[in-house]
């Protein structure tokens, strides 16, 4: 536990590490590009206002309207992570543009503003800008203030197959070409439910409905549009005149613009650079000289960049998120890891314990007995066939000592072996071979062994005989007089049953110096067979099985 938590405080502070680098990095990121937005579309504003006019069939006052059009500064990431300069605001994000004469009278700006381009005939074309605020029709303002409560509900992501968007219909205005200025006679302002695959009609959410009167003004005169033929939902102009597009509101936000126009007087000169008016705000600003009709004007641009906005703060969020989550992810594998290896050093070294307590155990009988044949022989007054036997004893203990240890070293050895070599061998043979050693205590003890079927596997031979001999020794050793051991090889398993005079536990046999005879006190065998197949057998990837009923001990390796 102490070491989940200690992982789970360093992926923390990792993760403060990573977001505040990721905000770094997104913050001059989102600069930069605002700065070469800010280069390449005041450089088109500029050369558009020279030129006067956009288009050669599109009339209107100045080049200024192409920055109205572009003055909704968005930052926004696409499906491929791309910047683009959005129609939607970003809250703080703004560009301002006034443009004043020699007078100091302001001719034009982005202040946002209803536009709209209403042709005439295919010759004539004027983008043309309603004033909403004028005082003198209060219909007006209330038609600004409905599209902006409806404005707000527009969602053109909803993670569904349709957009929520706003459509304006016209049906009828007043024009004034000499001005560009227009005002909406009978026009309807739609919320729209609109599928752009077109899977299904589109559907208008909200509606209302304006008939603006206005006393005869000079200059204006008041034209209907031709709408047969076009779709109240798409609005799909047709080729009829008089007609128009493109009717909405555009430009910079009424309140931050007059903020600004008091900010920088038409008087002031502004060198073009940034400056910082916040930890994750930024504004441009710059004054340059154009000339229209041959006449000096000044063009003020100011461009205010805010990075933490709706758009990048989720996306921010989110990116950190999946950096805590991968870092806590990393701290569970991390733990559990370094917990599997703490258990397997545990276990480990209660196994070697264990090992050298069992060894100590089986090596202090045959110690004792020779210790105690020595001091009988020391002790003289023994016949010369008394001293003989006591000699042959102490070389049997001496032998058994001998072979505790020398299985006991082969015992550590498997421990140890991690990468063997494999190659395909018959194990039949390698059977064949191990039960010829014991053919003479067959013999003696008049055991049966019958062998049945062949197979060739694929398996280190050197850990294969060392299996083989195991599993025959112990079968020999532990069946009775007169008994049988059942050899059956097959391209799955290897099975070796023998004959017992009574059930053991076989969960017990595969630990080190485990024996069928529990009292410990005999010298038939060390109790480290069965323990050396064991790991033999997962050296070689294969699988050891013991089972045991009150008349059969069977062993199968599973290849």
């Amino acid at each position: 536990m102490g070491l989940l938590v200690k992982n789970i405080l360093v992926g923390l502070m990792l993760t403060v590490v990573f977001a505040g680098g990721i905000f770094q990095f997104g913050r001059m990121w989102i600069f930069e590009k605002a700065d070469s937005y800010t280069s390449f579309n005041l450089n088109n504003a500029r050369d558009s206002i020279e030129r006067s006019l956009y288009h050669e069939n599109i009339r209107h006052k100045y080049g200024i309207e192409d920055m109205r059009l572009g003055a909704g500064f968005s930052i926004v990431l696409d499906k491929n992570a791309q910047y683009q300069i959005s129609s939607n605001y970003t809250e703080n994000c703004h560009v301002f543009v006034r443009l004043i004469d020699e007078n100091l009278n302001t001719v034009n700006s982005s202040r946002m503003a209803l536009q709209t381009y209403i042709e005439l005939s295919a010759d004539e074309c004027f983008r043309m800008t309603c004033d909403t605020e004028n005082k003198d029709i209060p219909e007006l303002q209330q038609f600004e203030k409905d599209y902006m409560t409806l404005n707000k509900k527009v969602n053109r992501n909803t993670g569904k197959n349709y957009d929520i968007i706003i459509r304006t219909m016209m049906k009828s205005a007043y024009i004034n070409t000499e001005e560009n200025s227009f005002i909406p006679h009978e026009a309807d302002i739609n919320l729209i439910k609109y599928y752009p695959e077109h899977q299904e009609p589109s559907e208008i959410l909200e509606s209302k409905s304006y008939k603006i009167d206005v006393p005869e003004k000079d200059g204006y005169e008041l034209i209907e549009f031709d709408l047969s033929g076009i779709d109240q939902i798409e609005k799909v102009a047709n080729n009829t005149y008089p007609r128009y597009f493109a009717l909405g509101y555009c430009g910079t936000d009424k309140k931050w613009f007059d903020s600004i126009n008091k900010e920088y007087y038409p008087t002031s000169d502004l060198l073009g650079g940034w400056a910082n008016v916040g930890n994750t705000t930024r504004r441009y600003h710059q004054s340059t000289r154009v000339y229209v009709d041959g006449k000096p004007h000044k063009l003020t641009v100011v461009l205010q960049v805010d990075v933490w906005n709706s758009v990048t703060k989720p996306l921010y969020f989110r990116i950190v998120a999946l950096f805590l989550l991968a870092m806590i992810v990393i701290a569970l594998l991390d733990a559990w890891r370094k917990n599997v290896r703490n258990q397997a050093e545990y276990m480990f070294e209660d196994y070697q314990k264990n090992l050298t307590d069992s060894l100590a155990h089986d090596l202090k009988t045959p110690l004792t007995a020779i210790g105690g044949y020595a001091e009988n022989i020391l002790s003289g007054g023994l016949s010369e066939e008394e001293t003989n036997n006591y000699l042959d004893s102490i070389m049997d203990s001496v032998a058994y000592t001998d072979s505790i240890i020398t299985r006991t070293l082969e015992l550590s050895r498997m421990n140890s072996i991690n990468d063997i070599n494999k190659e395909s061998t018959y194990i039949h043979t390698i059977v064949e071979k191990s039960v010829e050693k014991y053919s003479l205590i067959l013999d003696e003890r008049n055991i049966t062994v019958n062998t049945d079927g062949q197979a060739e596997i694929k398996a280190n031979i050197r850990l294969l005989e060392t299996i083989t001999e195991n599993l025959v020794s112990n079968a020999v050793k532990y069946t009775s007089e007169n008994g049988n051991i059942n050899i059956r090889i097959s391209n799955e398993c290897l099975s070796i049953s023998n004959t017992v005079n009574k059930n053991v536990d076989v969960e017990k046999l595969k630990k080190p110096f485990a024996k069928g005879d529990t009292s410990r006190s005999g010298q038939s065998g060390s109790g480290l067979g069965l323990a050396i197949a064991e790991k033999a057998s997962i050296s070689n990837g294969f699988r050891l099985v013991l089972s045991c009923t009150d008349s059969e001990f069977t062993a199968r390796l599973i290849f």
